[in-house]
């Protein structure tokens, strides 16, 4: 029963930890977009906005209740910080800064498909949609540098 509790909590600190990142990347859009508001890539930026807000909600159901109802204030709060400053010096800063949180939801996905407390469901999400959808965003983010 121990070992039981044990899994839970890792699988929800796991999955909590997913579901912050993608909460923090949606906010790294939002900030990102008041530098290209009006531009063509502002379209861009509000899509791959859009599907982290979405990322962050399909992650919610694996969530266990005891981490469903906690904020995502470390990670609003880095993305905030890191997202600021960017908007200060330049809009290949701001992607840069967009990059880093797409960068860090890859990280966070590769390392919870290897967790066995990670529920099969959750690991066929990522494999199946999460992944392939943060490799669009990547490259998205990489043409958008180039044009900027």
């Amino acid at each position: 029963m121990i070992a039981t509790t044990h899994d839970e909590a890792v699988r929800g600190e796991t999955v909590h930890s997913m579901v912050e990142a993608e909460l923090a990347a949606a906010e790294a859009c939002a900030l990102a977009l008041r530098r290209f508001e009006g531009q063509p890539a502002a379209k861009e930026l509000r899509r791959i906005q859009q599907e982290h807000r979405e990322a962050a909600n399909e992650l919610r159901v694996h969530e266990s209740e005891s981490r469903a109802s906690r904020k995502s204030g470390t990670w609003n709060k880095l993305a905030r910080t890191i997202s600021n400053l960017a908007y200060r010096l330049s809009n290949t800063a701001a992607l840069r800064s967009l990059c880093r949180a797409e960068d860090e939801c890859f990280r966070l996905y590769k390392d919870a498909v290897f967790e066995k407390e990670v529920p099969i469901e959750c690991q066929a999400l990522i494999w199946s949609t999460l992944l392939p959808r943060l490799e669009a965003h990547r490259s998205s983010l990489q043409r958008l540098q180039g044009a900027s």
